[in-house]
Order: structure tokens, then sequence, then C-alpha cells
């Protein structure tokens, strides 16, 4: 029992695509440069961009106040009875 396509036969090839000749590179679309560009670029901004951004935790928030406060409590003369 043979199966029944309702589209065109692609005969194997992906996307119904024939390959180029042997030697011969493949033509790229008009929309591959600009979205390889645009991806590359994407990634460069992020990886910067995402590594140099400041850090606002809490953590280092409470850390710096921490350390604030015991410059001061070093710098008061201390009191002795």
């Amino acid at each position: 029992m043979a199966k029944s396509r309702t589209r065109g036969s692609s005969k194997g090839f992906a996307f119904s695509r024939t390959p180029p000749p042997p030697g011969e590179s493949r033509k790229w679309e008009d929309w591959e440069l600009p979205c390889y560009i645009t991806s590359f670029l994407t990634v460069i901004i992020l990886g910067v961009g995402l590594n140099a951004k400041p850090d606002l935790t809490i953590e280092t928030w409470a850390h710096q106040r921490a350390l604030e406060r015991l410059e001061l409590e070093s710098a008061q003369p201390v009191e002795s009875d």
C-alpha cells in the first residue's frame, strides 16, 4: 500500500530543494546575511553588556554598609573606664 502525499513530492531533499551541482556552493537567500549579522551582534552586545552591569544585589549593598559601619567604629576613640 503506497502512501499518498497531499503536497508535491520532495524526492528526499530537504525543503524540496535540489542540492547544487558538485563544486558549487549554495547561494544565500536575501534574509540570511542580515539575520546572521543581527544574531552575532546581539550575542556580543548581551555578552559585554550583561558582564559590565553594576552589581545591585541587596547582599552587596548590605556588605558595603557593614564595612562603612566598621570603618566608623574603628575611627572613633575607644572610651575606657
